[in-house]
């Protein structure tokens, strides 16, 4: 499976698995965090909140309740200059960790509570973020393992926008 985003004038984002489309992320406007996914098990809703204690929120489309909220350590910045980690607790009472790891070839990944990784994704080039999304051999337990494919994407596309920024007012 592989994310990416097929024009780099458009926040549309593709996840496609042997050439076939499996899901989209789709921003809402050019400018803002609120972007909605359309997969096999429905179409969502994912917003980014808070600067010093941030958070990524998913909810079905056209709905107020929470399926998942992913609350970061650390400001925005400190996330882009050190590492992305975060927790994401869903409705269900499940709760994972995402990591960012590696500075030469990044990756991401959540990781159950016993520390191993249920959905890595392996970033391809340099540049605008691609990646090789890896799932555990036992996705089809793992609660929500659609809405995981694309909250990872989400959030590493986020943390690539910020770094960009960063560089931006560093520069």
């Amino acid at each position: 499976m592989i994310w990416s985003q097929p024009n780099a004038m458009n926040r549309y984002h593709e996840l496609r698995m042997d050439g076939a489309l499996y899901a989209t992320l789709r921003w809402n406007k050019m400018y803002g965090s609120l972007a909605t996914a359309e997969c096999h098990a429905g179409r969502f809703t994912f917003k980014r909140t808070g600067f010093l204690r941030p958070s990524i929120t998913v909810r079905r489309e056209d709905s107020d309740n929470n399926l998942a909220t992913m609350q970061f350590q650390g400001s925005a910045m400190i996330n882009t200059l050190a590492s992305v980690k975060g927790i994401v607790e869903f409705d269900s009472g499940d709760v994972l960790t995402f990591k960012k790891t590696g500075l030469r070839k990044p990756r991401w990944a959540f990781y159950n509570r016993s520390g191993t990784p249920v959905v890595e994704f392996h970033k391809i080039r340099a540049g605008k973020p691609r990646v090789q999304v890896i799932l555990d051999d036992d996705h089809r337990r793992i609660s929500y393992v659609h809405i995981l494919l694309v909250l990872g994407w989400y959030a590493i596309v986020l943390d690539y926008e910020e770094a960009e920024g960063v560089v931006g007012l560093i520069g």
